[in-house]
Formats: C-alpha cells, structure tokens, sequence
C-alpha cells in the first residue's frame, strides 16, 4: 500500500480521512476550515461534528462517520490527537481498513507529542490518507513568504518591503498578520508598496536602530527608511542609529581586505561576523573609507551641527542601502 500524500497546509485537499499535523495551530486551523468551506460548497447541509480525543469513548468514531438521518454526509473533525485515549486509536487503525463512504474524518495532531504514536504511523501508512502539514514558522524569511503567499492566493502582488514592514508590525501573531493582509487585500492599489503598509499600520510598526541599520545594509532602501521613520517616532534618539550603524561599518572594515580575518582572530562572535561578511558583498575600500566619513558627518549633524538632523539620518539610511552610490 501506498503511503499518505503529504502536502502543505494551504493545499489541503478532500480526502476521506486527512491528518493535519504540526504545531503551528493558526495554519491548523486554517486548513480544517478549507476543508469545511469545500464541503459546504459541495453539500450546504453537511453535518459537521467536532469532538476532543480526549473524551472519545470506544466506538464512537463509526457511529460519528456513518451518514445523518436524511443521508446527509459529514464531517468529522477530532482535536488533540495528541491527548488520545487508548480507544481511539485502536478505532481510529480499524476505521482506516473501512471508512465511510459518507464521511471525511479529519485527525488533528500538534505533534509535540508522542501520544497516538501508533494511530499516527497507521495514518501515514495509508494511501486513503491526505497529510497536511502545519509546520512552525519563526524565522522573518518564512514569515515574509507567508505574507507573500497570503496575497499571491488572491491573486494580489506584495512588494519584498512591503511584506517585511508588515512582519515587523505582527510578526508576533499570525492571526492578526493573516487578518492585516486580509484588509490591505480591500485597497485599490494594484501592488501594495510600504508607504501603504505604513498608511494603514503605521502607528503600530515597532522597530529598533540596529532594525534600521540591518535594513539598509541588506539594500532595502524603502524599508529601511520606513524604519528610520517609525524608530524615530518611538523616541530612538539620533546618536542611537548613528552608533548602530557605525558599529556595523567598524566590523565591515576589519574584515575587508584581510583573508585572514576570522571570528576568533577579530574577538567578536562568530553570527556577528558573518554578518559582516555578507553585508560586504557590494563594498570596496574607498566606498567604506566614504562610509566612515559620512558617519562622522551624520554624527556631527544630530549633535546639534545641523538644523535638520532628520534629513541627515535619511541621508545616511540611503547611502548604506544603496552601497555608497549617493
């Protein structure tokens, strides 16, 4: 027998028995309710029951499966597989040999357990069975693709920037990012751009000077100037963003020009000196030696040595994001 086909949650497919497992619970439930709205398209009055394994009582799984008074389908949602009783996974391989013809049986597993281990390699085991996977997204890259993803669906576009800006502003929740992209989807605007973004979000964006500096030595000219702009707004002092930036140039410059250069050799921890040496793809000495210069000058300015200090940070911001070509 064929084994389950595995598929990310956003492709969840109609099967008659799915597992949706991993555990990201906003995606989780995402993927049931893609399942439940294909159904009610199918049939309106499908009957959907959910039930907790933890109080499923032996039996009730072919009693839940079997079709409603009037012939009507349904469909059954089990949460928290991985608190199952005993019972249930003993039917659960059973309905697996005979399932319903008038029933889709969703199995809910968070996988941070090992509770229902064996109902669970039964489940993959089986050809009958649809895997959507909902795996945990920490890293700011997945999110961004996530958001990407969220308007590609709709066949909407997103700028890069635009995407990042809004993972700073809810990278913490995914239900308030689903629900953020769900309303900038209601704009005319053919691409969202970051001054949208900022339009709608602006006051909540929370940022830091070293979240400034990153931008722009990665390139992202808009982005980092949005930063700027809300870093500001918190109360970041001036002098603040000066230092971020002048302490990523210091690391830049120990490095560039010495193939001998190391972690170890320069005293500084080995993430903070790859990231150097990534941000110096695009750099020369002369470029750096300008860099040096104008964080000398930008200093001077929020020092009081200029009347818009502002200006002279946005200044800054674009040089670096653009790599020295002002």
């Amino acid at each position: 027998m064929s084994p389950a086909k595995v598929i990310p949650w956003r492709a969840v497919t109609v099967a008659p028995v799915i597992l949706v497992s991993g555990p990201q619970e906003f995606f989780a439930e995402r993927a049931i309710k893609t399942v439940k709205d294909v159904l009610r398209k199918k049939q309106e009055n499908i009957e959907i029951v959910e039930i907790d394994a933890g109080d499923y009582t032996e039996g009730a799984i072919f009693d839940l499966a079997s079709a409603g008074l009037f012939g009507d389908s349904k469909l059954v949602v089990i949460n928290g597989v991985e608190h199952c009783s005993d019972p249930l996974i003993t039917d659960g391989i059973e309905y697996l040999a005979n399932p319903s013809d008038e029933a889709v049986v969703i199995f809910r597993h968070n996988s941070k357990s090992v509770r229902g281990k064996k109902l669970l390699e039964a489940l993959r085991a089986s050809e009958l069975v649809v895997e959507a996977t909902c795996l945990d997204v920490t890293k700011d890259f997945e999110k961004i693709s996530f958001v990407e993803s969220e308007f590609s669906a709709k066949g909407r576009k997103i700028q890069k920037a635009a995407a990042r800006a809004l993972v700073d502003i809810f990278s913490k929740d995914f239900e308030e990012l689903s629900a953020a992209c769900s309303q900038l989807q209601l704009d005319d605007a053919g691409e969202i751009t970051p001054e949208i973004v900022e339009k709608y979000f602006g006051g909540r964006l929370e940022t830091t000077n070293f979240k400034v500096a990153d931008s722009a030595f990665a390139g992202r000219t808009s982005e980092s100037i949005l930063l700027l702009r809300h870093a500001l707004d918190q109360g970041i002092e001036p002098v603040q963003v000066v230092s971020a930036f002048a302490g990523k140039l210091r690391d830049m410059g120990m490095i560039i020009g010495n193939p001998r250069a190391s972690a170890a050799s320069l005293k500084i921890d080995n993430w903070k000196f790859e990231k150097a040496r990534t941000a110096l793809s695009g750099w020369n000495e002369d470029t750096l030696a300008a860099g040096f210069h104008l964080i000398a000058e930008t200093d001077f300015a929020v020092k009081g040595g200029a009347k818009d200090p502002h200006y002279a940070l946005e200044k800054l911001v674009t040089f670096f994001a653009t790599k020295g070509r002002r």
